[in-house]
């Protein structure tokens, strides 16, 4: 274990402690300069360090992991079961194996507790008739219902059945129940064992549960989150030294105390709500008694409206009245005025069937002229259509031939333009041999007479050198 002295300074109060913490703690003013220090109320509870440092925590450590790791396989064999033949691809020989076998006792688990599930549901179908036939039948005086023996195992998988059910279904369950027993433990000794293999094979475990995913029982999940807040617990466990865990309880104790205060504090407060409600009740019977008087004035004016409104329906009856025997007066005069508008009416019905007639008359005239007209269009248009089309066949040979024409003049302008463009080539060579005989020509001529030039020149030299030499 470490020693205060090996505590290195950090940034908190918890975690902050001088380098000469030895000397400080033999005078006496080193408890009043810690009380001095203020806390970090964000990081007050945290350890100061972030690793172990002793060997043993180390240990405590790597076994919670591995239990922790053996506890995720556990929860994932139900998944595993399921994909059984994927896994032991995945995995050697001796895991698949452990598997095949732990597979067959999870097979067998699972038929016992589905026979048990139905002779509990065949039990309690036979209890509910036995208790409508005792209800229905007259009981006597010293009998007593039959009482259910309710027997289940740890988690209440199936239940034991009433002593009034037949002999066989008790034996059968009690049979399934030291058989469920049976295969548990032999459950128990496959889970070992299959965990000694995975730790014979390094490796296959991660591939396992790489494989898994979350595909795992919610109670093995809620389980694994258990066992994480207990790693956590025992982790700050073992980060936090002596000296840090009594500066906690000293925090804790600040803390307590100011929540004392504030204690305090809320209760005044609260005895001063208790007042201001008190005056708001005050004030609101108040307003209560202004409304109730304000309700007696509006009952007391709904009554005078209601007698007003009784004096205008009588007056509106009394009007009523005298306004239908005014209106019977008017109706004779209308009626009159609307016999008359009906022999007019019949008078211009009458009038308009003739100009009808007569316009149907004319409407026909017009329709068999049109008749006509469109008939004589139509035989118009075909001899139109017929000359259109034979000037269309006409027009489509010759622009056939055409096309032929055109193709055959395309061919012959070809073989002109290379005819062409070979005569352009040979006198374009014909005319370049001829300028460069002419440059030859001159170029010749131009040496000729530099050589002339020079046998002359040579020629006057030697005989100016014989002259002078016949002088001497």
């Amino acid at each position: 274990m470490s020693t205060i002295t090996e505590v290195q300074p950090m940034e908190t109060l918890q975690m902050k402690l001088p380098l000469g913490y030895q000397a400080i703690r033999t005078t006496p003013s080193a408890a009043a300069r810690r009380q001095k220090i203020k806390l970090d109320p964000l990081r007050a509870l945290e350890p100061a360090r972030k690793k172990l440092t002793s060997i043993e925590s180390q240990r405590v450590m790597c076994v919670l992991e591995d239990t922790k790791k053996k506890c995720d396989l556990v929860a994932a064999l139900p998944h595993i079961m399921k994909n059984l033949e994927k896994f032991c691809s995945l995995t050697g020989q001796d895991v698949a194996e452990c598997l095949g076998n732990h597979k067959k006792i999870y097979d067998r688990f699972v038929t016992l507790e589905q026979k048990v599930t139905e002779l509990n549901l065949q039990n309690s179908k036979d209890n509910l008739k036995t208790e409508e036939n005792t209800e229905k039948a007259p009981s006597p005086p010293d009998s007593r219902p039959p009482s259910r023996s309710l027997s289940s195992r740890g988690s209440g998988r199936f239940r034991m059945p009433d002593s009034s059910a037949p002999v066989s279904l008790n034996e059968q369950l009690e049979s399934l129940s030291s058989q469920i027993k049976l295969v548990e433990l032999e459950l128990q000794i496959s889970i070992k064992n299959l965990m000694r293999v995975l730790n014979m094979n390094p490796g296959v475990d991660n591939l396992i549960l790489s494989e898994v995913g979350t595909s795992k029982s919610r109670e093995g999940m809620f389980f694994l989150t258990q066992l994480n807040e207990l790693k956590d617990i025992l982790m700050e466990k073992l980060l936090m030294t002596p000296l840090e865990e009594k500066e906690k309880m000293r925090y804790l104790s600040q803390v307590s105390a100011q929540e004392r205060q504030n204690a305090g504090i809320i209760e005044t407060l609260e005895e001063e709500l208790k007042v201001a409600n008190e005056d708001k009740d005050h004030d609101i019977r108040l307003k209560n008694d202004v409304i109730r008087k304000l309700q007696n004035d509006l009952h007391m004016l709904e009554k005078a409206t209601e007698e007003g409104i009784k004096r205008t329906k009588t007056e509106a009856e009394k009007q009523e009245t005298a306004d239908s025997k005014n209106s019977e007066g008017k109706k004779e005069k209308l009626m009159a005025e609307l016999n008359e508008l009906k022999a007019k009416h019949d008078n211009l019905t009458t009038e308009h069937r003739e100009e009808e007639q007569t316009l149907r008359r004319k409407k026909w005239k017009i329709e068999t002229e049109v008749e006509n007209w469109i008939q004589k269009f139509d035989q118009d248009m075909g001899e139109k259509q017929d000359e259109y089309e034979e000037i269309d066949a006409v027009y489509t040979e010759e622009k056939k031939q055409l096309n032929e024409l055109d193709e055959r003049f395309k061919t012959l302008e070809g073989e002109y333009k290379t005819i062409t463009e070979a005569k352009n080539k040979a006198k374009e060579e014909r005319e370049t041999a001829e300028r460069e005989m002419l440059l030859m020509i001159k170029a010749a001529t131009t040496i000729q007479a530099v050589w002339r030039s020079y046998k002359v020149r040579k020629a006057l030299k030697q005989k100016n050198k014989k002259g002078k030499k016949g002088k001497k």
